[in-house]
């Protein structure tokens, strides 16, 4: 294996991020099929054009699979897993968006639905870009059908910021959305009231 092999395969700085239950970790090839499976699964992909990149991240790797040495390395493509199984069981991405800020996304099987997951992947999500990555700002949009990952952003500790009208266009129409952000103000403040270090 050549040098620029093992740069290649060697992890980022904080990954594999490790929650209670779940392993996020960079996606591999091995992981399209499962995730075209679930992308192709209608109620899933119901309010995912406005909630996250995820699916269409599923299309990407499928139509124009790029080597790992060539995806942006500011962006973070991750598989999510039960640590228990090792199944995977959804995908996640913090996308950059603008100077030390970042979109957050994530897409569950419906199986995993009402498990807890999506809270544990979006404070995981939140708190490796604040704690690892020193991010300043974390944005997510979400479909104003979709109450439940609404839930999800505010239990991450996201708060509301505003309604965008025709937000995205998918599947023939326009989805309207809401917009949650937190910064590392907030997380910081949010840590030193658990009694936890947010550095």
């Amino acid at each position: 294996m050549s040098a620029a092999d093992q740069r290649r395969r060697r992890p980022r700085a904080g990954l594999p991020v490790v929650t209670r239950r779940l392993l996020l970790r960079e996606l591999e090839a091995a992981d399209l099929a499962p995730l075209q499976r679930l992308a192709a699964d209608r109620r899933v992909a119901e309010h995912a054009p406005a909630q996250s990149r995820a699916l269409a991240l599923v299309e990407q790797l499928a139509s124009r699979p790029r080597p790992r040495a060539q995806r942006p390395r500011r962006s973070f493509e991750l598989a999510i897993v039960l640590r228990r199984s090792g199944r995977l069981i959804g995908a996640c991405d913090l996308a950059p968006s603008g100077r030390g800020a970042a979109d957050i996304g994530y897409v569950l099987g419906r199986r995993h639905w009402g498990f807890g997951y999506g809270t544990e992947v979006a404070t995981a999500l939140v708190e490796f870009a604040f704690g690892i990555l020193k991010l300043r700002r974390l944005v997510a949009v979400v479909a104003v059908e979709n109450e439940r990952s609404r839930r999800v952003l505010e239990k991450a500790g996201l708060r509301w910021d505003g309604l965008m009208r025709r937000h995205a266009r998918f599947a023939g129409r326009w989805w309207d959305c809401h917009r949650y952000v937190i910064d590392r103000a907030t997380w910081q403040a949010a840590c030193a009231r658990r009694g936890r270090a947010g550095s």
